[in-house]
């Protein structure tokens, strides 16, 4: 039997975007700022960060014009690569802050009821750790069966590992399982997560 014949084809690919955000240096400084300000009055909220300080999911309401500027240009970006292409989306948006000292991480989780999520890096501090872990979705289901085993020429790989730097974006689709590493530095890592979420059909 030959199998010359069979062509491989590689379906349902998983996007992320990944690059540094034109005018990072301008609109950091006041974002930091702004973030740093709120921590010392709020208490902040316990979600999948293990440490560290995370901001209830109302920056919009006092982050001002930089993360507008900010959210725009996400919004953007999301819409270039959002299907129809020919049509800007009617995003509801959701953002908050993040910021981790020493030991700080985020245990792996998703952003279910939103289509895009992306993180964008303020501030990265000097340190090992604090990488961004995306998790492969299949993994769950094909470890249960046979965990020794990998698909050849379809990715291998079980998660992808980002290391973070300042003015850095990364955005993807918000079923993709996420985690952080801890932060094993003395510094500070300052993030913005952000939400994009689709209208209801009418």
């Amino acid at each position: 039997m030959s199998l010359e014949s069979f062509k491989l084809q590689l379906l349902f690919p998983t996007p992320v975007l990944v690059g540094r955000l034109p005018g990072a240096e301008a609109v950091n400084p006041a974002l930091e700022a702004s973030i740093l300000e709120r921590r010392k009055a709020d208490p902040g909220i316990a979600r999948s960060n293990v440490g560290g300080w995370h901001s209830a999911a109302d920056f919009q309401a006092w982050g001002g014009d930089p993360l507008r500027r900010l959210i725009a240009q996400v919004v953007e970006l999301a819409d270039a690569h959002t299907a129809p292409a020919d049509q800007r989306q009617d995003w509801a948006v959701e953002t908050w802050a993040n910021v981790s000292e020493r030991g700080g991480s985020n245990q792996q989780h998703s952003h279910p009821g939103s289509f895009w999520s992306a993180v964008y890096y303020v501030r990265i501090d000097p340190g090992e750790g604090g990488e961004l872990i995306l998790h492969d979705p299949r993994m769950p289901v094909l470890n249960m069966h046979a965990p020794q085993l990998r698909f050849r020429s379809a990715g291998s790989e079980q998660l992808v590992q980002t290391s973070p730097s300042a003015g850095m974006l990364v955005l993807f689709p918000s079923w993709l399982g996420h985690s952080v590493r801890p932060y094993l530095g003395d510094g500070l890592r300052i993030s913005v997560a952000i939400n994009l979420s689709a209208p209801r059909p009418r």
